[in-house]
């Protein structure tokens, strides 16, 4: 009787939220008729709906005229900082600069990121004798950028020139920023604008743009305007050390006998041919790294110093550079491993003991493998969240959290995150808090992990690591007989659990497989957008997981490498005869993003085989475990 009773009102509430979301998906439909009936209606069925405000902005988007000025104002208004404010504030900025209505277009102004509507503002302020000189001081930001500017920009440019604030100066320095990471093309138009004298730097500047090895052609080079030419030289030089490494070594003892660095200048080229010079263990890199240190001991030489002598097992070497770092380097978990592991190898065992006993307290890589090194228990030292009901109400009831649960529901998974953002911004961190609990127990997984990241909440160990699809996970494993703790590990890394994640590079889902491994490992070809189906990219994932273990002699370390970088080149970093402990091996991996992407898992794939009833520490084998091409029969 009691279920009976119960069902009408879960059907009558589900039937509510299901019309709520066609009248919803209608009204968006008919945007353009707001003096419709039908419309009119729908505004008022959707009065308490969530995502109304989107209906509202889709017809304000349509007719931005000054007769809905009332209207418009009151929406950026109500709805400013959140994601309908942008597109309805350019849209109207647009109309008003268009229809000639300078002052309101001053008052509804804001910088939104749209060159052309900040040169819109500029050329209106030039015209006005108390705003001028702000514009001019402005004009030289839009001006001073590697890119073309749109031709609306054009006029106050213009009058900006006639004011002669475009120097000399200014037309080199943009040159420079065209050259490096901006937009090359833009060299040649630049380089008119030059006095005839200095025009043949714009043609060196675009032949080293176009080839860093033309920075090795010093005769090429006539001297005319020394400053300049090793300005250009500096830059074709810092490209071509990572190009042709022999060719810019030799180049720059030639380079150095004509021309003059400055320090700047001398700093930047020596950190990136230490670096280049010691990702590539080329046998010049300890003398680049340690006279890049004497500029500048940043933290990425610093760790590139430490990989280079690790990858000779140079232990004193090791300890000395260490003692050397100024704190805020050799007080992090990395040095202080690397410190005791030192000490290990030159026989000062109680010194070695003393690090790795505290180091053992951290839930961190280096945490782990310090117990792993001490046969210790790994402790999770899991410490959730306190809230009350109070608390999760008052933040999922503000409207910001009521339009992402929405969107969220109806899976529009870009917006839902857009209106997260926004409604981050907008909250304390208390409140940030709560509302990863509330994320959490929307299965909105990705949201609470970084969340409780920006907040630096890392403690409450369940919610950051989630058992996520847990069914799938579970069953795919026991398939492809892996160990279910490095599949969670995996996808936690790749995704965070994020289902319709897409990256760059094209790989898809919550494991991130690219659609050519899927048509590989089916030996046929399948459509990508199946790998955004959970449990689709879940199989996938964890086959390829298996196809990995395989081809690196069952070796998760180097299986893990080969998720991230490939299993060919992951091989090839693998030494032939000689055996290297793990450890040093994942230290000195050359990529950087892969080095990082290892330690996380390993660490990660910890946390969860203890999430899941398994308590023995997976470091007791790391610590002790080395290999070699030979070792694993690779």
């Amino acid at each position: 009787m009691g279920a009976t009773l119960l069902l009408p009102i879960n059907a009558s509430a589900q039937i509510d939220a299901k019309e709520q979301r066609r009248l919803f998906s209608r009204g968006e439909r008919i945007a353009h008729k707001p003096k419709s009936a039908e419309y009119k209606q729908i505004v008022r069925k959707l009065k308490d709906y969530p995502l109304l405000p989107y209906i509202e902005q889709k017809t304000l988007l349509r007719f931005p005229y000054l007769s809905n000025k009332a209207k418009i104002d009151t929406f950026l208004t109500d709805y400013a900082n959140t994601p309908l404010e942008r597109p309805l504030r350019k849209k109207w900025l647009t109309y008003l600069a268009k229809n000639e209505q300078p002052q309101l277009f001053l008052h509804y102004y804001k910088d939104i990121g749209d060159p052309i509507l900040a040169c819109y503002k500029v050329r209106i302020e030039l015209e006005q004798p108390e705003l001028k000189a702000q514009a001019l001081k402005a004009i030289d930001d839009l001006w001073l950028v590697g890119k073309s500017q749109p031709r609306e920009c054009d006029p106050a440019f213009k009058v900006w020139q006639n004011e002669g604030r475009r120097t000399p100066d200014m037309i080199w320095r943009r040159m420079a920023l065209a050259a490096d990471g901006g937009n090359h093309t833009l060299i040649p138009y630049l380089k008119k604008l030059l006095n005839q004298d200095l025009q043949y730097l714009g043609d060196l500047w675009l032949k080293v743009r176009r080839s860093p090895n033309y920075a090795s052609r010093l005769s090429q080079f006539p001297g005319t305007h020394p400053e300049k030419e090793a300005e250009i030289l500096a830059y074709g030089l810092g490209r071509l050390i990572w190009r042709d490494r022999d060719l810019a070594l030799k180049s720059w003892s030639k380079v150095t006998k004509r021309y003059q660095f400055t320090s700047e200048q001398q700093a930047h080229l020596a950190g990136r041919f230490a670096l280049s010079l010691a990702s590539a263990n080329h046998k010049q890199a300890r003398v680049w790294l340690e006279r890049a240190n004497k500029f500048e001991a940043n933290e990425e030489l610093f760790r590139w110093h430490l990989t280079h002598l690790l990858r000779e097992q140079d232990w004193q070497q090791v300890l000395g550079i260490i003692d050397a770092a100024p704190v805020e380097i050799s007080s992090d978990l990395t040095y202080q491993y690397w410190q005791a592991r030192s000490y290990e190898n030159i026989g000062a065992a109680p010194q070695a003991q003393g690090i790795f006993e505290k180091l053992a307290d951290n839930r961190h890589y280096y945490g782990f493998m310090a117990s792993g090194k001490m046969k210790r228990d790994v402790h999770l030292m899991n410490h959730p969240l306190a809230y009350s009901k109070e608390q999760i109400a008052d933040v999922e009831n503000m409207p910001a959290a009521k339009r992402a649960k929405e969107l969220l529901a109806i899976k529009r998974y870009a917006s839902a995150r857009r209106e997260w953002v926004h409604f981050q911004a907008q909250i304390d961190d208390q409140q940030k808090l709560i509302s990863a609990v509330i994320a959490n127990n929307w299965g909105w997984h990705d949201r609470a992990i970084f969340t409780l990241s920006r907040v630096g909440y890392l403690d409450d160990v369940k919610l950051r690591f989630p058992l996520a699809y847990d069914k799938d996970m579970l069953n795919q494993s026991k398939r492809y007989n892996i160990d279910p703790a490095w599949a969670f590990a995996i996808a936690r890394r790749e995704s965070s659990f994020m289902a319709d994640a897409n990256s760059g590079a094209g790989a898809r889902g919550l494991m991130q497989v690219l659609p050519s491994t899927v048509n590989f490992i089916e030996k046929k070809k399948v459509k990508s957008r199946k790998l955004f189906e959970p449990a689709f990219n879940i199989q996938q994932g964890t086959q390829y997981m298996r196809y990995l273990m395989d081809r690196m002699g069952n070796n998760s370390v180097l299986a893990t490498a080969s998720y991230n970088a490939g299993w060919s080149r992951v091989k090839n970093w693998v030494p032939k005869d000689s055996e290297v402990p793990i450890d040093i091996w994942v230290e000195t991996i050359p990529f950087k993003e892969t080095r990082n992407y290892v330690k996380a898992v390993l660490a990660y794939q910890q946390i969860y085989s203890h999430l899941l009833g398994n308590e023995s520490n997976l470091f007791h084998n790391l610590a002790d475990m080395t290999i070699s091409r030979n070792k694993l029969s690779l």
